[in-house]
């Protein structure tokens, strides 16, 4: 320890101190490049911020390890080898390099002793190359012992300085450096060669190769200088990218809707504008995150709403004490290079009046401002429940007002919309108190309240009656009257949907007994209704299990008695009922819709036996007019053709006046069947709103006169005299004309004195499933 004070009383101050200031310049630089490194997401910005760190740490090492040679006045003179000198720091580069990658690369732990080792063989390498580098032989003069103690204490103080640089935060991690320092120093003085063998380094001759202590010093020096500035360039060029990416993540956050808070620890740190409008204070008044979200009291609370990873609803306090719903989202980021927590926050007080005001709209009729058809079945099921538990009865009054469509039509819809306004007006002062009333369909109302069954009949009548008045603004028109159906609750009534759909088939009633009246729920009402049901379900099973057949019935020409083609009638066999009549299952099929399913069956079922016939002759299928607007019917006539293989001009297509009734767009179906080939046929001529116009309008291939007519021609000259208009109509337009229900030889004689191109009947011959070869031998007895 002597030796050691007074080799160091043997340097002077100022080189000392400068000296001492470069290194820690450098240890302080290269803790900060160390840090940028580690922050670095590319493994090639990392790896270059590393190896500048390295060089500026080997260059300050250097040039400090030469300018503390220089203040040791026995060495001013001393000479360098310069290829070893150089050697020197680029030895310290590499393992300053390799220590510093070593330890960055390990996340959340630390290679510490394995760093500072490498720090050692930079410093120590450095230290002990740059000794031998003297010209005359100066390393055999540093004792082993101070070799020894000099890298073994910087070592330690490599190592304290490799965990402080780990454990520490922010400007603390300047204790790693002054370690370094202190670990750098020692290494220095304790490994320097005795001062009298520096004294006769002093003396020894230069080589032409060698290089003097102040040229060694101005070279290291300067060096460190240069990858100081870069450093110094580099780090402002950081400094400034940081600052425009946090002014620019600011301008994104000051113009989100949410508001966005970034919290640590249970603190805010800072947050967006949104927020601060949202809380309604200075941006200092932010404080900790429970004081303005108390769902979230501590860190733990925050943590778990970021692990949730979805939003949740919670209360938000304002400054002024107010609390308004929000909706909170938690995510982890990055904020300043430091991980963070950011909550946004979304006012939900928008919402929830939207979500209020939806709710009131779902139980609310617009129009008159009372309850609606969803409203009055949840609450009827409730009074029901109630009455039940205090054994009272409740009725159902279903109010609805006649003729509304027409006085749609006449009047117009703002007098129809002033109809309704004024019965619900009335309605609500007509009701007893307590009782229930809302608006379920487009001209009906629903009352309920508790009630006996007598006082029930007794204010269905009452309703009826109080409720008939003169139209608004239309004096001169007839009066609005209202037909009533109610039905009283018992212990069987499961729910109010039902008590509703009694009152229904009450009020049906009431309106087919006239307008004006009131009738009350009888069991034998929805039989009828039952019966319908199970018939549209069981048509659906039939379609199902293939209980539908088809027969075809010839039609024969009055010219030769020959057949031209059959008409293709739907049958269906019931498995328990047996054949059911097509008037029974036709209706059904026509209202729920089925109609289309069994007429794409039909006309399938028809072009494939079509096909098979080696006869050759056509096929007419009914088409409702149901299947106008339920299907493509063009579109399943030609697949039906395409899959059968039959020839367009094999098939026709019979249909009635109403199909024409429904509008234009029927008629433009009608030419597009026209242009596939098939053949168009007007059916029941004369039973509905015959009119010469659909005649002219579209050109017909036949026109069939219903039977109606042909059974009554020969006893009544009315039918007798239409049926002769119909053939004469047929002449003059050029259209065949084909009577059907034929059933005796006087009838077709009739029909034939008359030229009737076609007929068809029972005399002609029997629908069956096999196709009948020609006309019955009755028929063929008939001279034509």
């Amino acid at each position: 320890m002597p030796d050691l004070l007074r080799e160091l009383a043997a340097h002077n101050p100022l080189f000392l101190a400068g000296a001492t200031l470069l290194c820690a310049a450098t240890m302080l630089i290269s803790v900060r490049m160390i840090c940028r490194a580690a922050m670095a997401r590319r493994h090639s910005q990392r790896l270059t911020r590393l190896f500048l760190a390295a060089a500026v740490a080997a260059n300050g090492v250097w040039a400090t390890h030469f300018m503390a040679m220089l203040g040791r006045q026995s060495a001013v003179q001393t000479a360098y080898d310069l290829p070893l000198t150089l050697f020197s720091v680029i030895v310290a580069c590499g393992f300053f390099l390799a220590a510093w990658w070593v330890e960055i690369r390990t996340k959340g732990g630390s290679r510490s002793p394995l760093t500072a080792l490498l720090m050692t063989a930079a410093v120590g390498g450095m230290h002990y190359i740059g000794i031998a580098a003297i010209t005359s032989d100066a390393s055999n003069h540093v004792q082993p012992l101070r070799i020894g103690l000099s890298l073994g204490s910087g070592f330690l103080l490599f190592l304290l300085g490799t965990w402080l640089l780990r454990e520490e935060r922010g400007h603390r991690r300047a204790f790693a450096a002054v370690a370094w320092i202190l670990g750098v120093v020692l290494l220095h003085f304790i490994g320097m060669p005795a001062d009298h063998m520096t004294a006769a380094m002093s003396h020894a001759a230069h080589r032409a190769d060698s290089v003097s202590l102040a040229a060694m010093v101005m070279g290291g020096s300067g060096s460190f200088l240069g990858l100081a500035l870069v450093f110094l360039l580099l780090e402002y060029r950081g400094v400034r990218h940081r600052n425009e990416e946090n002014l620019r993540a600011r301008h994104f956050a000051d113009v989100a809707i949410e508001g966005l808070i970034i919290t640590s620890g249970g603190a805010i740190v800072d947050a967006n504008a949104a927020f601060w409008e949202l809380v309604g204070a200075a941006r200092p008044d932010v404080g900790l995150v429970r004081s303005r979200l108390p769902d979230l009291q501590t860190e733990e609370d925050v943590q778990a709403l970021v692990r949730q990873e979805k939003p949740r609803e919670m209360v938000m306090v304002r400054a002024d004490g107010e609390t308004i719903p929000v909706e909170v989202y938690g995510r982890h980021v990055s904020w300043q290079g430091k991980n963070r927590d950011v909550l946004a926050i979304l006012d939900l007080r928008a919402r929830k009046e939207a979500e209020m005001a939806l709710q009131e709209l779902a139980v609310r009729d617009m129009l008159t401002g009372i309850g609606n058809r969803a409203f009055f079945v949840s609450t009827l099921t409730d009074i029901l429940e109630h009455g039940k538990r205090h054994g009272r009865c409740l009725a159902v009054f279903l109010v609805d007002v006649d003729r509304f469509k027409s006085i749609n039509e006449t009047c117009g819809h703002a007098t129809g919309d002033a109809v309704l306004g004024a019965i619900a007006r009335r309605l609500q002062l007509l009701v007893p108190q307590g009782a229930i009333s809302a608006r379920i369909a487009g001209d009906e109302f629903a009352v309920a309240f508790d009630v006996t069954e007598r006082d029930a009949g007794e204010f269905a009548v009452y309703l009826a009656h109080q409720l008939r008045m003169p139209l608004p603004d239309h004096p001169d028109e007839l009066p609005v009257s209202v037909s009533v159906g109610f039905v009283v609750s018992s212990d069987e009534t499961p729910d109010g949907d039902t008590l509703l759909h009694r009152s229904g088939i009450a009020l049906l009633a009431a309106k087919q007994a006239g307008r004006g009246n009131a009738r009350e729920y009888d069991q034998s009402f929805d039989t009828s209704i039952r019966e319908r049901i199970r018939m549209e379900r069981e048509i659906r099973q039939a379609l199902d299990r293939e209980e539908f057949f088809l027969e075809y019935q010839p039609i024969m020409s009055t010219g030769d008695h020959c057949l031209t083609g059959y008409e293709a009638l739907v049958r269906w066999q019931h498995p328990e009922r047996g054949r059911v009549p097509p008037d029974q299952f036709i209706g059904v099929a026509e209202e729920c819709g089925l109609i289309a399913d069994l007429g794409e069956w039909v006309v399938r079922r028809a072009c494939a036996d079509a096909v098979s016939w080696k006869n050759g002759l056509g096929v007419s299928v009914n088409v409702s007019p149901v299947q106008f607007a339920m299907s493509d019917l063009p579109a399943v006539i030609s697949a039906a053709l395409g899959d059968s293989g039959l020839s367009p001009d094999r098939l026709s297509v019979e249909i009635t006046e109403n199909t024409l009734l429904q509008g234009r767009e029927n008629v433009r179906i009608l030419r597009q069947l026209r242009e596939i080939g098939v053949g168009i046929v007007m059916d029941d001529f004369g039973t509905g709103y015959s009119s010469l116009s659909y005649l002219r309008e579209f050109q017909f291939d036949r026109i069939k006169i219903d039977r109606s007519f042909i059974g009554d021609m020969l006893r009544e000259r009315q039918s007798a005299g239409i049926v002769d208009l119909i053939l004469s109509l047929g002449r003059v337009l050029g259209v065949d004309i084909v009577a059907e229900g034929i059933e005796t030889a006087d009838q077709l004689s009739y029909l034939e004195a008359r030229a009737c191109t076609l007929v068809q009947g029972y005399f002609i011959g029997r629908p069956s499933r096999e196709i009948a070869p020609a006309p019955s031998a009755a028929a063929l007895a008939v001279s034509p």
